[in-house]
């Protein structure tokens, strides 16, 4: 009977103990759940910032399709992500979204504008501005944008300079475009792209320089005709006005 007891006694203890066990692991499991769903939270991109990350790398692997998703969620997130917009119509073009991209180009720019009226000295602001309205092609809009982003920069930028002159290039303003070209390379004389836009906008310049010195010409021949046709006709007038005085006193006098 004590035999019987003992054992009882040495169940109860064992099942007590288990049942201890089991509570204490349910417990751990319980708390270590949390931080592993915030992690997961977090990983699949919990706010705008984390989405334009995301999109950000999957562009740069050449996985259009899903940034294009990854950056639609960011601007979700943020109607205000100015960035965001930017880079969702970049995307969008790639993938042949032409329409949604224009619409998304026209979002940024919304957005800049409300970035620089808030902060007038963002010169980045106007800068991606700029770019949204080249993808547009509204070039002097872009110039006016990019006029602002070299004026409020904090230092010396060639590519703001190489897009200006790019912008004015698109406008045939071919001395302003080498103005900037030449600020562009006197900050980056290793700027590639601006030392090879400069030879062209120069070409440029020189075949409306041309132009200009033909029209010229033409218009002083112009004149010189004007003028000689005008002496012509005053030497004609007056020659009919000579004959006609000389035949009235040719003519005989009347009879008295």
């Amino acid at each position: 009977m004590r035999a019987a007891l003992l054992t009882l006694s040495t169940l109860l203890a064992l099942s007590t103990l288990q049942a201890g066990c089991s509570k204490k692991q349910t417990n751990q499991n319980g708390a270590s759940a949390s931080p592993a769903d915030n992690a997961a939270q977090e990983s699949s991109g919990g706010d705008a910032r984390s989405f334009f990350e995301r999109g950000m790398d999957a562009h740069k692997n050449d996985r259009d399709e899903e940034a294009v998703e990854d950056f639609k969620q960011a601007v979700q997130f943020d109607p205000d992500f100015a960035e965001g917009y930017y880079r969702l119509g970049v995307v969008q073009h790639i993938t042949g979204q032409t329409d949604e991209a224009q619409k998304s180009f026209e979002a940024a720019i919304k957005a800049y504008e409300k970035l620089t009226k808030q902060d007038p000295k963002n010169s980045d602001a106007y800068y991606f501005m700029a770019l949204s309205y080249e993808r547009l092609d509204k070039y002097e809009e872009a110039v006016r944008a990019l006029k602002d982003a070299v004026r409020t920069s904090p230092k010396d930028d060639d590519d703001k300079y190489y897009e200006l002159a790019l912008a004015h290039f698109k406008l045939a303003q071919y001395d302003e475009s080498v103005a900037a070209l030449n600020k562009a390379l006197e900050i980056n004389p290793d700027n590639y792209p601006a030392q090879d836009l400069l030879e062209k906008a120069k070409a440029g310049a020189e075949r409306v320089a041309e132009i200009r010195r033909h029209q010229e010409q033409l218009l002083k021949q112009k004149n010189a005709n004007q003028n000689a046709n005008s002496n012509a006709n005053a030497g004609a007038n007056a020659n009919t006005n000579a004959a006609a005085n000389g035949n009235k006193n040719d003519a005989p006098s009347p009879l008295k």
